[in-house]
């Protein structure tokens, strides 16, 4: 067996032009990646990690993801349904972020509710919100953030994302640090930027992109499009109960023959039932 298989895309028609557009995947077998390039790898393995990372707080999202956590000084781009925000998935994020500093949310559709963030750990003061008129508004305001070196976490939603807004907020990040000589403080920022699906790009600079769907009362699915290391088929099911259905009692299951027993009549008291004349 080979080393190594190449395997090329269809010709694109930029070939009549002279320009070759074709896109070339290496697969190795068995074989470690290039030590004298971090930023090439076999496609069917994981990418060295560059980047610092954070744990997102969730096993089952860390083992999939390349460095184990949220790369620090990059863009993650979440996919979302119309007018829903991933409050779930970022909040062990959101608690961690709060402590290394301030918060930058920037034109984000739903308001946070400060009371429900500080029973959660996240500190009402730390959160700094802004509500920018456009994507170009709300581009320039992540640059500004980025350039504090205070500022631990910046999320931008934007309304029509494009690829050159994508690759601005991608260089705000990458550029950006922080003030690393307190212990445990991040060497750099989380940097979000969601949208809505129907607004999504099919090729984006950001290096992690994810699909996250609304979720229901016990957890929520998240699909990851992108990342630095091979095709992930399918998706990663957290198990995330909404804060309510963590109080309430375990419902026991229900007895399939339970009402097929029973006789379907009014069950109230004799006193309380209606007498017809």
């Amino acid at each position: 067996v080979p080393p190594r298989s190449i395997q090329n895309c269809q010709p694109s028609p930029a070939r009549a032009h002279g320009v070759c557009l074709d896109t070339v995947f290496l697969y190795s077998i068995g074989m470690a990646p290039n030590p004298l390039r971090h930023d090439v790898w076999w496609a069917d393995q994981m990418a060295p990690v560059t980047l610092a990372t954070h744990t997102t707080g969730w096993a089952a999202l860390d083992a999939v993801l390349p460095g184990g956590g949220w790369p620090l000084g990059a863009v993650v781009e979440c996919a979302l349904d119309a007018d829903t925000l991933p409050w779930r998935l970022l909040l062990p994020a959101l608690q961690t972020a709060a402590q290394q500093g301030p918060l930058v949310l920037i034109g984000l559709p739903l308001e946070p509710n400060a009371h429900a963030w500080a029973a959660q750990g996240v500190a009402p003061e730390r959160l700094l919100r802004l509500q920018p008129t456009g994507d170009a508004d709300a581009l320039w305001a992540a640059e500004q953030a980025l350039r504090c070196p205070d500022v631990s976490l910046c999320w931008v939603h934007w309304l029509r994302p494009t690829a050159g807004l994508v690759r601005r907020l991608q260089l705000a990040a990458s550029t950006a640090q922080r003030d690393g000589t307190r212990p445990g403080a991040w060497p750099a920022p989380l940097v979000l930027a969601s949208h809505d699906r129907a607004h999504g790009l099919p090729a984006s600079a950001a290096p992690l992109r994810l699909d996250i769907g609304a979720g229901d009362a016990d957890g929520l699915t998240v699909h990851i499009r992108k990342r630095r290391g091979p095709p992930l088929a399918h998706p990663v099911r957290l198990q995330a109960p909404l804060p309510l259905r963590r109080l309430l009692p375990p419902s026991p299951p229900e007895d399939p023959t339970r009402h097929a027993t029973e006789c379907p009549v009014d069950r109230l008291p004799a006193r309380l039932r209606l007498v017809h004349p």
